[in-house]
């Protein structure tokens, strides 16, 4: 594993290992769908990220907002890892960066977090715009010092500022509109976000392999199902479908099953 995936994993378990925090930041609210709700992609991969960080001695905290809290903290509590940090509705910039002050993070990721466009305004993949209900958590990458990554799958997420303007324009709908302008140090792009955060547990468990079998027991079909259900029973939805059901964004579980064997081999090549 090279590249910007294998830089962040190395300065994940650098954190983790010398008991260090680390910040995760996600949730999506799903403002256009019948039942406006967080979405399943991104609070289910980030518990795992947690739980993995946690493994390996770090302490890590998950930071969302309003509109996501029950869904972020329902897969949080399924992956044996305490509740987020949950920004009320009315928070500011400045609140933002000053709760991430205080907890003086050596690191931080965003996963599946979308941020602004070059316009400030906070799009979907529709571009429809929920600025009116998304935290400004984008703020917290603008700590100095503090090495930061992002997950992201769709070109609107915190991070994709990495990524030129005409790139995402010419890869998604919409791209020129939603496109995230928010660089990161570190972007791991994947099909859906959660699997961008199982790659970073597989990077986890090379960079630090004597850890690697615990590390790898959490990248399992089973423990994806159930983190899933628990997204979904607190409210979860598809963030494609806009539908409650055991999918992310329009994948059935079923159909990247093989996904986890593939990063266990990769892990070790």
């Amino acid at each position: 594993m090279a590249g910007q995936l294998a830089r962040l994993a190395v300065v994940l378990a650098r954190a983790a290992t010398q008991g260090r925090r680390t910040g995760l930041v996600t949730g999506v609210h799903i403002a256009w769908a019948p039942r406006p709700a967080a979405e399943t992609d991104g609070p289910v991969g980030t518990a795992v990220l947690a739980r993995a960080l946690t493994l390996l001695g770090g302490e890590p905290v998950v930071l969302t907002d309003a509109w996501c809290g029950p869904v972020v903290d329902a897969c949080l509590a399924g992956a044996g890892c305490g509740p987020a940090v949950v920004l009320p509705r009315t928070a500011s910039e400045d609140d933002v960066r000053g709760v991430v002050g205080r907890l003086a993070p050596a690191a931080l990721v965003a996963v599946e977090r979308l941020g602004p466009n070059r316009h400030g305004r906070v799009l979907t993949m529709r571009a429809v715009d929920i600025t009116a209900s998304t935290a400004p958590l984008h703020a917290a990458f603008d700590a100095p010092g503090v090495p930061t990554g992002a997950v992201g799958d769709g070109g609107n997420e915190i991070g994709m500022g990495n990524v030129p303007l005409d790139v995402v324009a010419g890869a998604v709908p919409h791209g020129s509109e939603i496109a995230c302008r928010t660089p990161v140090d570190s972007l791991v792009v994947a099909g859906t976000s959660n699997w961008g955060c199982y790659g970073l547990v597989a990077a986890l468990a090379r960079a630090v392999p004597d850890r690697a079998p615990d590390l790898l027991a959490l990248l399992s079909p089973e423990h994806d199902a159930a983190l899933l259900a628990a997204a979904t029973a607190a409210g979860g939805i598809d963030g494609v479908t806009g539908q409650a059901g055991p999918t992310v964004d329009g994948v059935a579980p079923a159909d990247y099953a093989d996904l986890f064997a593939e990063l266990a081999v990769l892990s070790r090549a």
